[in-house]
């Protein structure tokens, strides 16, 4: 110990009452800070646990709203689709109306040609003709419906006779250029030619049923008039085109 140091002696009093209250006293506020971090965990679990419901509730009401509009939205795409498919059809319909309008002004067109030629004819068309001579299909591939016209272009209205002789020009298996009449492929002709008497025109129409072995290549058509002005009137169609060769 140094000189000139001054030591000095500090004298407690035992108390274990103190000692022992000091000791309760920081075990109580150690149980206390316990229980109370217990019961803040606690009640941030409960409000965590109340929040998440609160927005899962809420999350349940936007689900359902959300449905509801896809809901409402696939109406809607149902009527669109169902208009548009009734546009469709009122389009396809008002398309098809308009095709049958412009084949129905054709043919009245053709038909006004052909009246006008009939009753008012150039000075180079006069006499006894053979206006067309039309093949349709139908639906048997063998069988064929025709339509010979036959017209006079003239200035008096007197009437025209004589005989149509219509033949089939084809190949018959290995055999080419063979003519069947039309009395031997249809069943309303049966004489070989075709009696006509008209002031103006006349139709000559009827079925056509090709034998199975007979392959169709042109069809022949020759008129014979009878009386003081006789005329012989020839032509020859293409089968596919049905064109005047």
């Amino acid at each position: 110990m140094n000189k000139g140091q001054d030591e000095r002696l500090e004298i407690v009093a035992y108390n274990p009452v103190r000692r022992l209250l000091v000791r309760a006293i920081t075990l109580v506020l150690m149980i206390a800070l316990a229980v109370g971090g217990y019961h803040l965990g606690q009640w941030s679990i409960w409000h965590e646990r109340g929040t998440a419901v609160i927005e899962r509730d809420e999350l349940r009401i936007k689900t359902r709203q959300q449905e509801k509009e896809l809901s409402e939205l696939r109406r809607r795409v149902l009527v669109t689709e169902s208009s548009n498919a009734v546009d469709r059809r009122a389009y396809q319909e008002v398309q098809q109306t308009v095709l049958n309008l412009n084949a129905r002004i054709a043919q009245l067109e053709n038909e006004l040609h052909f009246y006008q030629r009939v009753m008012a004819p150039e000075k180079a068309d006069r006499g006894l003709r053979i206006d067309r001579f039309d093949l349709r299909p139908t639906d048997n591939p063998r069988v064929f419906d025709y339509q010979l016209v036959i017209t006079q272009v003239t200035d008096n209205n007197t009437f025209i006779e004589g005989r149509a002789l219509v033949s089939l020009v084809g190949s018959r298996g290995q055999t080419m250029n063979v003519t069947l009449p039309l009395k031997d492929v249809s069943p309303e002709v049966d004489e070989l030619s075709v009696r006509f008497r008209f002031r103006f025109f006349q139709n000559v129409a009827g079925q056509i049923h090709l034998p199975e072995d007979f392959k169709p290549e042109k069809v022949q058509v020759i008129l014979q008039s009878t009386g003081s002005k006789a005329m012989r009137i020839e032509s020859e169609f293409d089968w596919v085109s049905q064109e005047a060769i």
